[in-house]
């Protein structure tokens, strides 16, 4: 914690991510926001993890293109910052500045009514519609080959969706990646709700069969999130961070201080700004072609 001049103080803190997720680490904050305020735990930790343990025997259901087996695995960019990534990072070096692109809500909205244009979805929510834009313009802007299959993963938060659900206040991780993949072909030449359809079916594929598979693939090939020219899309926008009441005030915005290569973050904008920020790590070149894609 340090403090700034005019009264700002900045506020840090540090997780590993196979311990607890952006909501438990939420639910952490709101605990923290409470002492600093004098008063008793507002959300009671539940640290209990035996709900996601592996099936004896194992039972894959599913195919599990969200994951890579140790044998396709080569520099894994959930594994640490400074490391030049094969295939997920191929033109990106260890000194990339960290970018962060505004997208006014003028604009989102326009991305939504691209989407349903055609007529072919029924809906399409801001996650959507964005997450299919940064796919799209990251994919072209990191020079992946037409022909390749460029997969982009989101964490998808499950405690819902597994039978029985998990218990409020669950202190670990039930994040889950889902994963929409294409050609880069496919995505230069398909319309805005192809992408979109795409986003929505990694999300609609789940439910408590398609989760529990998952865990039995991972207990069986021990393996990692896909790294085969792939990324991570992160909504942080949707924890509510800004919305805890310290002893001192409201936080004025959340941010990591550090960025992986490969993670791509999705911020709240400003407070009544209504807009999104998004954070990445790519060399200026490249940054300055996602961010003409991202606005054409």
């Amino acid at each position: 914690m340090t403090q700034f001049g005019c009264g700002s103080l900045a506020l840090a803190s540090r997780y590993n991510h196979c311990v607890l997720d952006g909501a438990a680490a939420r639910d952490f904050e709101k605990n923290l926001a409470a002492f600093t305020r004098g008063d008793d735990l507002v959300i009671v930790p539940n640290p209990d993890r035996t709900i996601f343990k592996a099936r004896n025997p194992p039972r894959i259901s599913h195919p599990h293109h969200e994951y890579s087996k140790p044998s396709e695995t080569r520099d894994n960019f959930f594994s640490g910052g400074g490391k030049r990534c094969t295939n997920v990072m191929h033109f990106s070096t260890p000194h990339n500045t960290t970018h962060l692109i505004h997208i006014p809500p003028q604009r989102i909205a326009s991305l939504k009514m691209a989407a349903l244009k055609d007529g072919k979805l029924k809906k399409c929510t801001t996650f959507h519609a964005i997450a299919a834009k940064v796919w799209k313009a990251r994919s072209i802007a990191t020079k992946i080959h037409d022909e390749v299959c460029s997969t982009m993963l989101f964490p998808v938060d499950v405690r819902r969706i597994v039978v029985p659900p998990v218990q409020i206040g669950f202190a670990g991780n039930a994040l889950v990646p889902g994963c929409a993949r294409a050609s880069v072909r496919e995505l230069k030449d398909k319309e805005d709700s192809y992408m979109v359809r795409k986003v929505q079916e990694g999300v609609e594929r789940f439910d408590d069969e398609y989760v529990r598979s998952g865990i039995d693939w991972l207990e069986v090939h021990r393996g990692t999130p896909c790294n085969e020219n792939s990324f991570s899309l992160v909504a942080w926008f949707r924890l509510g961070l800004e919305e805890d009441v310290f002893s001192w005030g409201k936080l004025k915005y959340a941010t990591p201080v550090v960025l992986k290569p490969g993670l791509v973050f999705l911020l709240p904008g400003l407070e009544g700004d209504g807009g999104l920020n998004i954070c990445l790590d790519l060399p200026d070149d490249q940054v300055d072609e996602f961010h003409r894609l991202l606005m054409e």
